[in-house]
């Protein structure tokens, strides 16, 4: 077979219609004359041969593109990566390619010297955390980012994922959703003598449901305590901290051995959405490089509004509360004090799970939060959202006490 003629020209040409277009990988090269070999390889970060002989140079020119690309796109999403995470991301993006180059002080001022575009992007105050309440306003800055910019990722493509968790002792009201929170972590964590199990939810637009992460109190995990009746469930995630919470390590680990393997795209070109708190675990170095090196990006809820525009806080986890209640209501006792207690837990929680997670909940709530099919009019229209508040200077305030007087 003769060999392709083409230009770099082509290669970043067909690149553009896969990332701007929405064409497949194999649609892109045949359009472009690029080898798909060739344009697998570059997008997922490897330098062309010219590029290769240029070893001064700390990334190749279509590193820094893809680089730029993905600064510019997480700052349209609401977060810009700082100057710590984009670090980071070129640190491991170096090790994936085997390269444990140094890092200059420098470096970093000079990238964004030599990309204008992104000069006000990198380190950028996070609009999301600016939101004080679930409001029209915090509703229209969502969606205007989820109408604008990121609607092009394919619907099985587009992932939820929030936080749940159960604390051994407190009876039929011991299941907590979001617990993300900090208000509700906060009162949880008063309770030292009581024991906390995090579970870690995800699922996609199209109504699927991901594995489950457990998250145990304790040192070590015993597989013994999963008798032969659960094995089928011990295929979940599982794993443990010194508190049974999520830090920045298990986040990563949950991203990576559960999130990554299941939400595989067909078409590996493909980008992914994951929509989500902004949870400092969520936020960590580590993660966003992460995302940045298997071309996911995150979309991050206005603060105080999981309730109304996440997908699992509407129908899904309440579901599943109603239904682990009855489930716990069957057991005589539910505490930490012997290995079984787990197995109890697992039980339970699955057989919840199987009833309030079902594809159709997951589809309700996804629709009655607007972001599948993508609908603003519907987030304005939820139960729970609070008129906007009305923002006072100090000089009106002056102005009102003035006329008090």
């Amino acid at each position: 077979m003769p060999q392709l003629s083409y230009t770099e020209e082509d290669v970043i040409q067909a690149m553009l219609d896969i990332t701007d277009n929405g064409l497949s990988q194999n649609q892109a090269a045949q359009k472009n004359g690029v080898p798909q070999t060739t344009l697998s390889d570059r997008l997922r970060g490897l330098p062309s041969r010219s590029e290769i002989t240029q070893p001064a140079q700390l990334l190749s020119k279509s590193q820094e593109s893809r680089l730029v690309t993905w600064i510019l796109r997480q700052e349209a999403l609401g977060y810009a990566p700082s100057h710590s995470q984009v670090r980071a991301t070129v640190a491991a993006l170096l090790r994936q390619q085997g390269r444990e180059r140094h890092i200059g002080v420098h470096w970093l001022a000079r990238f964004i010297k030599r990309h204008p575009d992104i000069k006000t992007k990198v380190g950028k105050r996070q609009e999301a955390a600016r939101f004080n309440s679930f409001t029209p306003m915090a509703v229209n800055w969502y969606f205007g980012i989820r109408e604008s910019e990121y609607g092009w990722i394919k619907r099985e493509n587009t992932v939820n994922v929030d936080e749940g968790g159960i604390m051994a002792g407190f009876g039929l009201d011991s299941l907590v959703i979001g617990s993300s929170d900090p208000r509700r972590k906060a009162f949880l964590k008063g309770s030292q003598s009581r024991t906390w199990t995090t579970f870690i939810e995800a699922v996609t637009a199209d109504g699927r449901l991901l594995k489950p992460g457990i998250i145990f109190k304790g040192k070590e995990l015993q597989q013994q305590w999963f008798i032969d009746e659960f094995r089928k469930i011990a295929d979940w995630y599982y794993i443990t901290s010194d508190n049974g919470w999520t830090d920045n390590h298990i986040a990563v680990e949950w991203l990576k051995e559960v999130y990554l393997p299941q939400t595989q795209p067909a078409d590996e070109s493909d980008a992914r959405l994951i929509i989500l708190d902004g949870h400092g675990s969520h936020v960590s170095d580590e993660w966003m490089a992460t995302c940045f090196l298997n071309n996911v990006y995150c979309c991050y809820l206005p603060a105080h509004c999981s309730h109304g525009l996440q997908p699992l806080d509407n129908g899904v986890f309440n579901a599943s509360k109603a239904a682990y209640r009855k489930e716990l209501q069957k057991l005589t006792s539910l505490t930490d004090s012997a290995p079984v207690d787990k197995v109890n837990f697992i039980k339970a929680y699955a057989r919840a799970r199987a009833v309030g997670m079902t594809k159709k909940n997951i589809l309700s709530g996804w629709r009655v939060t607007g972001n599948w099919p993508i609908s603003r009019r519907k987030a304005l229209m939820h139960p729970e959202i609070q008129p906007d508040k009305k923002e006072t200077t100090p000089g009106s305030d002056g102005q009102r006490r003035a006329s008090r007087l």
